[in-house]
Formats: structure tokens, C-alpha cells, sequence
């Protein structure tokens, strides 16, 4: 084969990007638990880029920091660095973690290799229970088979501002928004459109992670985890059940509507005062 050739097949598969979705019921304030939950379900998924879990998903929501918290050594970021260096790929889901005598739900990025990426998530739901917690105060996008990937949680779905993409006239900030969450099922409604609207107001990918189960308020869970194309549309959707979805993800087709439909070149402008 040519080098050209060669290339080609390269940049065809760098397009492709293959995301696994585990919609998993948690075993309320159990981390052991859950993590031996979720291993016996990594048995059965194909070879994968990215595996994204629900929020907090070692213990439910909320959960005790005093209690539950892990730095960088606890027993779920050297779970997560064995599970990605297995799996081949990168994992990423949130749970509690504390710096210095900050405590955070932080969504960790960990790759095969063993290093992280830590998003603090900024919007604590406060009337739900993390009212204790601190807020992160930062955005972070990772890259992965060159695509642009920015985290986000739960609550931080409801505020447009934070998570909006942005265009500089060649690229833009991010080619996947990527939410976990523990999602009532009675604002079911609630989760479809906002993540619908951020999919298409952003004119990106949109991968939505929830729980399902009934927790231990009694709070029921209804799933519906997702993954929307950037024009909103649902590219994979699970039921209301304990589900493993999986998609894989074309970066010609987003950059081809992207060039077709400008309407980036049209975004308001504005920064953030407050940080």
C-alpha cells in the first residue's frame, strides 16, 4: 500500500470514535459494591474508545464526603486505572474526591496509560443534598482519536452559559459534551430537551449518562441515557432498564453539517466575569 493510502485509512479511522454507555442501578453508599457490579458488566462490551458511567456512581447521590472521598490514591482511582488499562480505553465517570480539605463530584477522565483528567463539577445542586460540597471553578476538554471532549454534571445541564462551544473562524472548543448524571425520573421531560438543546445549540455531540434504580430516599431513577448527533437527533437511546448502549460516533458527518450550516459564525460573544 502507498503512503498515501496508508494516510487515508489513518484520518478515516481517526473520524470514527466508538463510545459505551453503562446505565447502571448503584447499590446506595457501597462502593465495593458497585465496583464489582460494573466489572462483571465490562465483561461483556466490545472493544471501545470511551466508557462513560453514571454520576457518583460508587455510591449513589448524595453521598457523605466525610465519609466517602478519595484522593488520588483511594480504591476508585486505582479501580478506574485498572479498568482502563484492561479495557483499552478511557474511562470516566464521577465520584466523591477531596484536595487538601476541598471536596468535590468530580468527573475523572483516566487513561489506559494511568494518568487523569479531574472536572469538579461547578453547579452543586445545593436543594438536593451538595450543599457541603465545594464548586469547581474550571472547564477542562480532553482529546481522544482527535476529537475535542468537554465533561460536564448533572446539574450543570440546566445552564446554557457554561456549557456553550465556542468558534474562533477555524475549530471549535469542543466536538463532544459529555453530561453523567443521577436524573429523577420525574424530570424526565427535563433531561430529553435540555440535552437535545445543548446537542443542537452547540452543533455538537452530545452524550448523556444517567442512573436507573431507586434510591435511598426513595427517589426513583428512570435512565434514558443517550447519545444525540449535532443536529439533537438520538444517534442511540436506552430504556428505563439496566443498559449498556454503544455508538460510534462519525466526525465527517458533524463537520460536514457544521460547514453546511454556519450558524457558529453567528454566536454571541462573552466571557465569564465571575471567574
Amino acid at each position: 500500500m502507498c503512503e498515501t493510502g496508508f494516510l487515508l485509512i489513518l484520518n478515516i479511522i481517526k473520524m470514527k470514535l466508538r463510545i459505551t454507555c453503562l446505565q447502571t442501578d448503584i447499590v446506595a453508599q457501597n462502593p465495593e459494591a458497585n465496583r464489582r457490579h460494573i466489572d462483571e458488566l465490562l465483561c461483556g462490551i466490545e472493544e471501545t474508545d470511551l466508557i462513560v458511567l453514571p454520576e457518583t456512581f460508587t455510591t449513589g447521590f448524595p453521598a457523605d464526603a466525610e465519609i466517602f472521598a478519595e484522593d488520588e490514591n483511594g480504591d476508585t482511582f486505582c479501580w478506574l486505572r485498572e479498568k482502563s488499562a484492561d479495557c483499552h480505553c478511557v474511562m470516566a465517570g464521577t465520584f466523591i474526591t477531596k484536595e487538601g480539605k476541598m471536596h468535590y463530584n468530580t468527573f475523572v477522565i483516566m487513561f489506559p496509560d494511568g494518568k487523569c483528567m479531574k472536572y469538579h463539577k461547578h453547579h452543586t445542586f445545593k436543594m438536593g443534598g451538595e450543599k457541603d460540597l465545594d464548586e469547581g471553578d474550571a472547564l477542562i476538554t480532553f482529546e481522544l482519536k482527535g476529537w475535542k471532549i468537554r465533561p460536564f454534571v448533572c446539574y450543570d445541564l440546566r445552564f446554557p452559559v457554561w456549557n456553550r462551544n465556542k468558534y474562533d473562524g477555524s475549530s471549535y472548543e469542543y466536538d463532544i459534551a459529555m453530561f453523567t448524571a443521577n436524573w429523577p425520573a420525574q424530570k424526565s421531560l427535563v433531561w430529553n430537551t435540555l440535552l437535545t438543546a445543548r446537542a443542537i445549540e452547540n452543533v455538537a455531540y452530545v452524550v448523556g449518562v444517567n442512573r436507573v434504580g431507586v434510591d435511598h430516599n426513595d427517589i426513583p431513577y428512570i435512565g434514558e441515557s443517550m447519545i444525540l448527533n449535532a443536529k439533537g437527533r438520538p444517534v442511540v437511546k436506552a430504556g428505563d432498564k439496566e443498559e449498556i448502549i454503544s455508538a460510534v460516533l462519525d466526525k465527517e458527518d458533524m463537520e460536514s453539517f457544521r460547514d453546511y450550516f454556519t450558524v457558529s459564525k453567528d454566536w454571541d460573544r462573552f466571557t465569564f466575569k465571575n471567574l
